[in-house]
C-alpha cells in the first residue's frame, strides 16, 4: 500500500469537515433547510421552581462619610498696582493664550482667576484659583501663566502692595 501524500490527506480531512460524502446534497430552499434541523424536543421546565446554589447576600456595609465643612477664605481682588503690572506686562498672558492655547484650538475662549501671592513688594507665587475654558487646551494656557506671571509682572518701585494674597482675573478671546 502506498503511504498517502498530502494531497490525499488534504482531500480526506475536507471532506470529513464537510460533512461526509458527496451524496448528501445540501438544502436547496430555505422550507428543506428549516425540515433538515432538529426539533427542540427539551421538555418545558418551570424555572421559578429552580432552587439555587447562591449563598445569601452579605450585610451591607457601606457607611456614608460626613461630608468636611470647607473653610473657604475669600481672596480680595489685585490692588491697583498689581493690575498695573500684569496690564504692563499684558503681553506674557498674550504669548501664553497664543502658543499654548490657540495653537491647539484656535478658537479657544475662557477666563482664569490667578490668586497671587505677594510678599516685599514681590510677586513671589501665582497659581490658578478657578478658570472656565471652552476647551482642555486652557489647561497648557494655566501652566504657561503659573510659571510665567511671577518672572514677568512687576510693581512699579514706589508702589507699595501689601503682602498677600490677591485674585487676577484674566480673560482670553481669539483676536
Amino acid at each position: 500500500m502506498r503511504p498517502l501524500t498530502r494531497a490525499h490527506l488534504s482531500l480526506v480531512l475536507a471532506l470529513t469537515a464537510c460533512g461526509g460524502t458527496p451524496d448528501k446534497a445540501a438544502p436547496s430552499t430555505t422550507a428543506d433547510a428549516a425540515k433538515a434541523l432538529a426539533v427542540d424536543t427539551t421538555p418545558k421546565a418551570d424555572l421559578s421552581k429552580l432552587s439555587s446554589n447562591i449563598p445569601s447576600a452579605a450585610p451591607d456595609t457601606f457607611t456614608p462619610i460626613k461630608p468636611k465643612q470647607l473653610v473657604v477664605a475669600k481672596i480680595p481682588d489685585a490692588p491697583a498696582a498689581l493690575m498695573d503690572a500684569a496690564e504692563r506686562e499684558e503681553g506674557i498672558s498674550r504669548f501664553c493664550y497664543q502658543e499654548y492655547g490657540q495653537k491647539v484650538d484656535p478658537k479657544l475662549i475662557g477666563a482664569v482667576a490667578l490668586v497671587v501671592t505677594v510678599d516685599d513688594n514681590t510677586v513671589q507665587k501665582v497659581r490658578v484659583g478657578a478658570d472656565d475654558w471652552s476647551s482642555s487646551a486652557g489647561k497648557a494656557v494655566n501652566a504657561c501663566l503659573v510659571q510665567k506671571a511671577p518672572q514677568a509682572w512687576k510693581i512699579v518701585p514706589g508702589s507699595k502692595v501689601a503682602a498677600g494674597q490677591y485674585v487676577v482675573q484674566l480673560r482670553f478671546r481669539p483676536s
